[in-house]
């Protein structure tokens, strides 16, 4: 294979009068404008648990397949060496999953997020866009805020109680689309300093307001009050950094016009903010006002657990028993040391998550990826440094106070995007013919087909297992409809097994209530939730194993110790335990 070296980006694609640009960005638009606002009544929960990642999933899959099928009509392959660094940053991240403790299945899904992300940054990197084309992307994700703004204030504004969307009225978090405030505040403040960040590449003709600019301008009255009512700490804390990061970009490259307009207008947001205030009644909860959190416990916790074990980790898709098992041997040994929080499957921080589960190469692997990053925006035009940092700060933040990139496709898509800009910004690009393509011209028909089909299943499963749950009495032939039970394994695999030990019990029937315990006893080793132990113990009961039923609950009690068990069956899991708003 030749390796030729092309410095820039305008690069005149040969043997090709015109490259798939069109569709390459009609599959984002699709993606940013319509696919991630997708509502489907669901039990809630995290990944493609969520409508609206199933169905971003769709677009985002066709995107990948433009980017590798160009590489196939070109015959070359574009690459950075960005490009190389990053993919040897996920070779190291997927290395952990061929080690003994590892649980392949459970890890699957993230490791193929993490390489679709990558599939999606050499996607972006085989086209030559122009400026405008290249703008052409942000303003899709600037376009995306604007639509969850305007459904935020919806909720906020206009919904009741009782609403057909089940949007909680009393609470009254706003939450967009995501169904969770945290995810929407780094969202909406992404879209704010993404606003500025437009605005200043937009310039002024003879001191006259273009509708673009008039657009940008209303960004901050729109997403400022919003983020104020949300009572976010982690979208308070991104927006505010990266308006500061973010002002002396305007002040050097934007008209003076320009910037101090701006600056009026997040004026004008945070008014907007108050007003509502002392109209309405509204103020933040007071345990917003302050640092206290759960993180400050289960944060370190899990940074413990990598201490404990650096080299291996507990094992890729472990984290959830692993932890509760090490907290509950912790509190043991030492009453002082704090016990494990229930049902947290993942420690709201990122670094902490992959260090724990792997070890040290993929902590290693993460630094690096952002060490290279950060290099590359070093690189970029004096000035423009600090700027380029704030287009990433709320959602670098968020991934180490929670886990946006599993609530929200969409997030991970922006992340991926901002990776390449800041890249494309200073990339010096190479080309590699490619003499043997078949395998990608196999992955550009698989990739969206399959994923197709499967979020397509996906969400059908979905609604059929949320009809099951809110259906009185409950209709098991809804469970007799889920065609996909990969996509809603634990959900469905309770749905199922409950139902199982509701019907043993009422018929008197031994075999189905042991059938029950022979499931629980095994997912307890995957899935240690309270729910599972109480019936699994109430099971043992029904029988009349008593010995069996007090072994369970000294068990449930040492993993959850100062917790009640109370004897009950049929009630399901709550579907998002794990967060922390």
């Amino acid at each position: 294979m030749t390796v030729l070296y092309v410095k820039g980006t305008n690069l005149a694609e040969k043997g090709i009068s015109k490259p798939m640009i069109k569709p390459f960005l009609v599959s984002l638009g699709i993606l940013f404008l319509l696919a991630t606002h997708y509502f489907q009544h669901n039990p809630g929960g995290a990944g493609l648990e969520l409508s609206y990642n199933a169905m971003s999933w769709i677009p985002f899959s066709f995107a990948i397949a433009f980017g590798l099928l160009e590489i196939c009509r070109q015959r070359v392959w574009r690459y950075s060496r960005l490009t190389l660094a990053l993919t040897l940053c996920c070779v190291l991240l997927t290395l952990p999953a061929f080690y003994p403790n590892a649980d392949v299945g459970q890890s699957l899904p993230r490791l193929l997020g993490l390489w679709a992300g990558l599939l999606f940054f050499v996607g972006l990197q085989q086209f030559s866009f122009n400026h405008k084309q290249r703008q052409h992307m942000l303003w899709f994700v600037l376009g995306a805020v604007w639509i969850q703004a305007v459904f935020g204030w919806v909720q906020f504004m206009v919904l009741e109680p009782g609403n057909p969307i089940g949007y909680d009225a009393v609470a009254n978090r706003p939450y967009g689309i995501f169904q969770q405030p945290n995810v929407m505040a780094s969202f909406l403040a992404t879209g704010l300093v993404l606003s500025g960040y437009l605005l200043a590449r937009i310039p002024m003709y003879r001191g006259k307001w273009s509708w673009q600019q008039c657009f940008l301008l209303l960004t901050p009255v729109i997403t400022l009050p919003l983020l104020v009512v949300l009572s976010s700490r982690t979208g308070w804390l991104g927006a505010v950094v990266s308006t500061l990061l973010l002002i002396p970009y305007l002040r050097r490259f934007a008209a003076k016009a320009q910037w101090r307009m701006w600056l009026l207008m997040i004026a004008l947001g945070l008014s907007l903010s108050w007003h509502i205030n002392s109209t309405s009644g509204w103020s933040p909860q007071e345990n917003r006002l302050s640092l206290v959190s759960a993180r400050a416990m289960h944060i370190p916790q899990a940074a413990n657990m990598f201490l404990n074990q650096p080299l291996t980790g507990y094992g890729y898709g472990s984290f959830e028993v692993s932890y509760i098992t090490q907290t509950a041997r912790w509190h043991h040994d030492n009453p002082d040391s704090p016990a494990g929080m229930a049902g947290l499957d993942h420690p709201h921080n990122e670094l902490v998550f992959w260090a724990a589960e792997g070890g040290i190469i993929p902590l290693l692997a993460l630094l690096a990826a952002a060490g290279v990053v950060l290099l590359k925006i070093k690189k970029a035009r004096e000035g423009t440094q600090l700027a380029l940092v704030g287009l990433f700060f709320p959602i670098v933040l968020h991934s180490q106070l929670e886990y946006p990139f599993y609530h929200s496709l969409i997030h991970w898509v922006i992340f991926i995007l901002l990776i390449y800009w800041v890249d494309n910004l200073t990339a010096k690009y190479y080309r590699k013919k490619m003499h043997y393509i078949l395998s990608i011209r196999a992955m550009v028909l698989t990739v969206p087909l399959l994923t197709t089909g499967f979020m397509a299943t996906t969400l059908y499963s979905g609604a059929q297992l949320t009809k099951y749950e809110t259906s009185h009495p409950a209709n098991a032939d809804y469970l007799l409809r889920v065609n996909n039970p990969w996509a809603w394994q634990n959900r469905f695999e309770w749905d199922l097994h409950v139902t199982q030990l509701q019907l043993g019990i009422t018929s008197d029937n031994p075999a189905l209530i042991q059938a029950f315990i022979d499931w629980a006893q095994h997912k307890a080793k995957q899935w240690p939730r309270i729910a599972l132990y109480q019936n699994l113990i109430a099971a043992y009961k029904q029988l009349g194993q008593q010995e069996l039923a007090a072994q369970i609950l000294d068990e449930a009690q040492y993993l959850y110790p100062g917790h009640t068990f109370f004897i009950e069956t049929g009630q399901p899991p709550p579907a998002s335990e794990t967060e922390t708003p």
